[in-house]
């Protein structure tokens, strides 16, 4: 904002520069008067007069120059005003800082909204105003310590209510007339619609639309990672979980309420779970619990036992009462295989024996020719 009045200035000095060539030139042409005068003898009176004519003419000079000065000032100041109100009516933030980094003007839409008395701003160093992460605070720092511009940074402003606002800001540096880097310029954008959409539309890849649980596709992303990271003390488990009748809950009950068991389903295992364990549901009436951290395969039994437990109680649905159970299958890495593929395969196939000893049951995976360990 501080660049527009250059142009005024040079304009200011141009009018200055003309007047004094002017008088300067009053000044030439009194001098040659006087000197033809005192050739030619003139009248005193007459010199007096010519005289004061010429100072008339020198101090009217000065008086327009004056006036037209002071006409320019307060037509700069009323355009810095305007600007500030355009400043404070188009942009949503907008700062200046000096060398140092501290604000020295501040504005914007949304300043009242996040500091309604400004001077919790104004000479505060904005970098503990914003508040950034360790990435976008890196990224900051390397533009300002390379004295460049930058833009994008998001930050996250709260209102006076605690309402969570999303900023981008950018910034460029101010420059003296000699160019000397005098401080920084920015700007900030709200781009919290954009933000909270985007995160909208990645839950959504990333979470069943009817239960809200984790979706094939997150399952198949996250149990790659938790197979990697498995050990020997650390064991994470696979509990593959089937409903045993909802094909003809869903049959004779309609599709509605069939949706609906599958999300009382999804809330019951939620409540059985540990606090590292997360589920997901893979379509239809298939479910699957990954337990983290397991000491030995018999933790992973105890969640499995919980789970037939808890599927295993009446559902309320409207005015119906249906009851349903479940068949759990249960496979540990490394213990059982080393790979997700492998892993998965085993869950099955423990899953597949738990529904041939008769449903409502869990059964751990064993190899061929052990005995199958599970409840009796």
């Amino acid at each position: 904002m501080n660049s527009s009045a250059i142009p005024s200035r040079k304009k200011r000095h141009l009018r200055v520069s003309v007047a004094l060539v002017a008088v300067g030139c009053l000044g030439l042409l009194e001098l040659s008067f006087f000197a033809f005068a005192s050739i030619h003898e003139f009248s005193h009176r007459f010199l007096l007069i010519e005289s004061a004519v010429i100072l008339l003419v020198t101090l009217g000079l000065l008086f327009l120059v004056a006036r037209q000065d002071k006409k320019t000032e307060e037509a700069e100041s009323m355009a810095e005003s305007q600007l500030s109100h355009l400043a404070d009516f188009a942009t949503d933030l907008y700062w200046e800082t000096d060398l140092e980094g501290h604000v020295i003007a501040a504005g914007g839409r949304l300043m009242n909204t996040f500091f309604p008395d400004i001077n919790h701003v104004l000479g505060k160093h904005y970098m503990s105003v914003i508040k950034l992460d360790e990435i976008e605070r890196k990224k900051m720092l390397d533009a300002l310590s390379a004295i460049k511009p930058y833009s994008d940074i998001l930050s996250v402003f709260r209102s006076t209510d605690d309402k969570r606002y999303y900023i981008s800001l950018s910034a460029t540096p101010r420059y003296s007339k000699s160019g000397a880097v005098i401080g920084y310029l920015g700007v900030g954008t709200n781009v919290t619609r954009r933000i909270e959409a985007q995160g909208r539309l990645k839950h959504m890849a990333e979470h069943d639309m009817l239960t809200g649980l984790a979706n094939r596709y997150t399952f198949q992303n996250r149990i790659e990672q938790e197979v990697a990271a498995s050990g020997e003390d650390e064991n994470v488990a696979i509990l593959a979980i089937d409903l045993d009748n909802f094909k003809s809950i869903n049959d004779t009950f309609g599709h509605q309420t069939g949706d609906a068991l599958l999300n009382l389903v999804a809330k019951r295992l939620r409540k059985v779970i540990r606090g590292k364990d997360w589920a997901a549901r893979l379509g239809g009436d298939e479910f699957v619990v990954v337990s983290r951290e397991v000491a030995n395969p018999m933790d992973a039994c105890l969640v499995a036992a919980r789970i037939v437990s808890a599927l295993s109680r009446p559902f309320r649905i409207g005015g119906l009462e249906l009851t349903s159970s479940a068949s759990v299958g249960v496979a540990c890495a490394p213990l059982h295989a080393d790979s997700t593929q492998s892993l998965l395969k085993c869950a099955d196939l423990a899953l597949y024996e738990a529904k041939g000893s008769g449903r409502s049951c869990y059964r751990l995976f064993q190899a061929p020719g052990q005995p199958h360990s599970g409840p009796n």
